[in-house]
């Protein structure tokens, strides 16, 4: 049970930092980068971008506000198999971190003079 909450502790802290870079990319993005829209395709790949971003920080707050409860779950001994935990925070990680690298691509693209 202690290596159960000691990874948890462990994947709280790795969401709480992986939401802080996909936000300041984000800031970085919006604030020094080209104005979104969907006049021309350098707009709209740059719009993409940003939609990816924010489902990529959703994904992470999924995670974030979900060791909550599956903290609780561990600690009243409700669960006793974590492998669905493990699954599920690793599926929306994944989602997340996939989300975040392809915005994180595409921002740069649609930042470039076309």
């Amino acid at each position: 049970m202690d290596a159960v909450m000691t990874w948890l502790n462990d994947r709280n802290q790795f969401h709480i930092w992986l939401t802080s870079l996909i936000t300041g990319s984000f800031v970085v993005l919006t604030a020094f980068g080209s104005k979104p829209g969907f006049s021309d395709i350098g707009q709209t790949i740059l719009s993409i971008a940003l939609v990816l971003l924010l489902i990529s920080i959703l994904c992470s707050l999924v995670c974030v506000w979900s060791i909550p409860t599956w903290k609780f779950r561990v600690k009243t001994k409700l669960i006793t198999d974590a492998a669905s935990m493990a699954r599920e925070l690793a599926i929306t990680a994944w989602i997340g971190v996939i989300c975040f690298v392809a915005g994180l691509t595409l921002g740069f693209i649609g930042n470039v003079p076309w």
